[in-house]
């Protein structure tokens, strides 16, 4: 079991890889086609430094980062676009359908998504940014202020 786990690991840092144009190093996959944690590190680190992505659907997940900010994507679920803007940073855990973040402030936004409708969730201000999505409804949440802020 652990060999095909290191396997889909492998084949998704290699399709975030491409998606991010960068090119792959077959040389990375020792004689099984797997990779090693350190090498699956290291190539992680060249995509784009801040961000981290793993999950059974790493694969699918959009990183897009401006400035010294952070992006951290646990993907289980459906596609997820996360774009950081500055030197805040956005921590999602999705379980559930498509999930869309945006973060311009200088806060933590953190998604927790089960959620079996689209999720879309930005923060043009300053505070910390908690959501906890669930249900089949699509779940939108704005938030502009500079104070904490928790939904649900």
């Amino acid at each position: 079991m652990f060999p095909r786990i290191s396997f889909v690991a492998s084949i998704s840092a290699l399709l975030l890889s491409a998606a991010c144009g960068a090119q792959s190093d077959d040389s990375a996959d020792d004689t099984a086609g797997n990779s090693s944690d350190d090498e699956m590190g290291s190539m992680t680190e060249e995509l784009a430094a801040g961000v981290t992505v793993s999950g059974s659907n790493a694969a699918d997940v959009s990183p897009t980062i401006t400035g010294k900010g952070f992006i951290s994507v646990v993907n289980n679920g459906k596609h997820v676009a996360a774009t950081q803007t500055g030197i805040g940073s956005i921590d999602i855990v999705n379980n559930g359908r498509v999930l869309t973040a945006t973060n311009t402030g200088t806060g933590v936004m953190t998604i927790d998504s089960t959620a079996t409708g689209n999720v879309t969730v930005t923060n043009t201000g300053n505070g910390n940014v908690t959501v906890r999505a669930s249900g089949a409804a699509p779940v939108t949440v704005t938030h502009t202020g500079n104070e904490d802020f928790t939904s649900p």
